[in-house]
């Protein structure tokens, strides 16, 4: 008999942040919890990533050089040709996660625990429309 885990589709994750440290402590929490990630270190990267491998979730820094993150994600949800992936916010700063909050995403204010950012992923996973399989995910990650 197959295990369940096994015959699903591990959910892709899209970890934008212009620290270098912080993407790989990221990418390590979400590789470990079983999710596929890849890195973008600002926008335009993760733009062209979203084009090409559309991510089931994006976790985006709020702070990013060239447009920010809030920007980014707004200009995504604009564009009626870019697939609609959920997104979750981190920052730093509290006033710009409430920028941030104003596009209906969740928001994780730095520092955060990795329960913590895992709790989020996998809830946000979970509200998927066609997330039947990351719903999958989100029970067995619960048991």
């Amino acid at each position: 008999m197959s295990d369940l885990r096994s015959d699903l589709k591990r959910a892709s994750i899209l970890v934008v942040d212009d620290e270098t440290a912080v993407r790989e402590l990221l990418k390590l929490q979400l590789v470990g919890a079983g999710y596929d990630v890849l890195v973008a270190d600002d926008a335009i990267v993760a733009g062209r990533s979203v084009m090409s491998t559309p991510p089931d979730l994006m976790v985006v820094d709020v702070a990013l050089p060239y447009l920010d993150g809030v920007d980014f994600v707004a200009a995504l949800k604009a564009d009626t040709t870019m697939p609609q992936v959920p997104v979750v916010f981190m920052s730093g700063h509290v006033d710009v996660l409430a920028r941030a909050r104003a596009l209906g995403a969740p928001c994780l204010k730095k520092p955060f625990s990795g329960e913590q950012l895992l709790e989020v992923v996998r809830r946000e996973l979970s509200l998927r429309p066609s997330g039947r399989r990351a719903r999958l995910d989100y029970l067995l990650a619960s048991i």
